[in-house]
């Protein structure tokens, strides 16, 4: 169920409403099943895989509360799913290229969100064991905890210490709704109005990459970039009004990552949930054995084959994290972030452009053609001609940066508050409508739905 469609709409006005009428005491119960219905409306036999995580987060959080020796094997059982779904056809395929022979896969479509539940439940199990006279919750706020749809498909990831008080008290938050439908209804914008038609042209476009000159190229490369800025924030935003509607604070996910002035400071802006968990669960288990600035490159190369399983990602993640390496080495990100000035702009320019460049093998479906755009983007076929579409994506591409800076969550809640509610809601209930009748006639997932 996709959040700018109507049939979500149903669904949110049904769930409001049973949540209005529902007995505190049953509140919980209320929320769980009402999110299982979200999950299956996508493929109802992966529901199993979901009651699973929850059982294993509720079983494993008690097990390592008092047995925190047993940690790495429940960590394993909880990966086992993620394994299995995402990345056995990628080692049989890798096998099959290396040894020339033949052999099996299953090719099961990936379950949606199974990679930020699994990273929600590591957190959970994690955090339990190290903190073990901590209150374990019980059933019913670690089952919300794992299910919670505004979060259930693609983050943002949570962590169970702070959200056991936030969904304790779960209610239509009637202070903080319209600031946060505001919010919903800009995440809804940036999604149909400019992420869906840039993203259709970087599809069509990097489809037949042989013949993209430098102009063409540097479309597909610059407009991949603002799609998935306005793409994957837009999920964010709308998750995080969600949630706020109903009185639960999910952390930001996004503070304005194209104003980063080095690569180290991109990924302290860019999905920082995620870049959070990594420092938190992967770099400083690595820093130890492997040093400092090796455990950031480990924890890049981790975090591209967390994004997908293909040599696209590993690739994509190894040179991120080669790039932040030297940046420790030289002290550069420190230097950048202190400039001012023409020195800070240049900074920004070419964090972003780097970014930009190096996107292009997050999206290309294999190596040979994010090379080949990219050589395009370098004149590798001349210079191409100004696409059809120029003067839209042109236009997209220079809003979307044009208000960059102002786009983080808490402006746009405060922005929203200024406004009386009988003025601000009638507003966003025809934005949203509007977008969710565009969407409707062109349904197009989030990107991160495939992660």
């Amino acid at each position: 169920m996709l959040f700018q469609l109507p049939s979500f709409f149903v669904f949110l006005a049904a769930f409001a409403a049973g949540l209005a009428l529902c007995p505190r005491r049953l509140v919980l119960a209320y929320v769980f099943l009402a999110s299982l219905v979200f999950y299956a409306w996508w493929y109802p036999p992966y529901t199993a895989l979901i009651l699973g995580y929850v059982l294993a987060a509720w079983i494993g959080g008690r097990l390592v509360r008092t047995h925190p020796r047993l940690l790495p094997v429940t960590v394993v059982a909880v990966l086992l799913p993620l394994l299995l779904f995402k990345y056995t056809d990628f080692v049989m395929t890798t096998l099959e290229e290396l040894s020339g022979a033949g052999l099996p896969h299953i090719r099961w479509g990936l379950p949606l969100g199974v990679s930020f539940v699994t990273f929600s439940v590591i957190s959970l199990l994690v955090d339990t064991a190290k903190n073990p006279k901590r209150p374990f919750p019980g059933f019913g706020i670690v089952a919300v905890y794992v299910t919670f749809f505004p979060h259930l498909i693609a983050g943002p990831i949570l962590r169970l210490h702070k959200m056991v008080p936030r969904l304790s008290n779960i209610r239509i938050d009637r202070g903080a709704f319209t600031a946060n439908a505001g919010l919903f209804a800009m995440g809804m914008m940036k999604k149909v109005l400019i992420a869906d038609p840039v993203g259709l042209w970087v599809d069509g476009a990097i489809a037949d990459p042989g013949q993209l000159g430098a102009i063409e190229a540097w479309f597909v490369m610059l407009g991949f970039a603002i799609q998935i800025y306005c793409d994957f924030s837009a999920y964010s935003d709308m998750a995080i009004g969600l949630a706020g509607m109903f009185g639960v604070a999910f952390p930001e996910n996004f503070n304005r990552p194209y104003a980063a002035t080095s690569m180290t400071e991109v990924w302290q802006r860019w999905h920082m949930t995620l870049s959070f968990w990594l420092r938190d669960y992967v770099y400083k288990y690595l820093r130890e054995p492997m040093g400092r600035v090796l455990a950031i490159l480990g924890t890049m190369v981790v975090s591209g084959l967390w994004h997908g399983a293909a040599w696209t990602f590993v690739v994509w993640g190894t040179i991120h994290g080669t790039i932040m390496m030297l940046e420790a080495l030289t002290g550069h990100a420190d230097r950048a972030r202190q400039s001012r000035g023409v020195a800070r702009a240049g900074f920004i320019l070419a964090t972003f452009g780097i970014w930009t460049v190096t996107a292009t093998f997050f999206r290309a479906p294999t190596l040979e053609v994010a090379l080949s755009v990219i050589a395009g983007g370098f004149g590798a076929r001349g210079a191409g001609a100004l696409p059809a579409e120029a003067a839209l994506l042109t236009g997209l591409i220079l809003v979307t940066l044009a208000l960059h800076p102002l786009d983080t969550v808490d402006r746009i809640r405060r922005a929203v508050a200024r406004v009386p509610a009988a003025l601000a809601l009638p507003v966003i209930a025809v934005l949203v409508a509007g977008c969710a009748m565009i969407a409707a006639g062109r349904p197009q997932a989030f990107f991160y739905f495939d992660f």
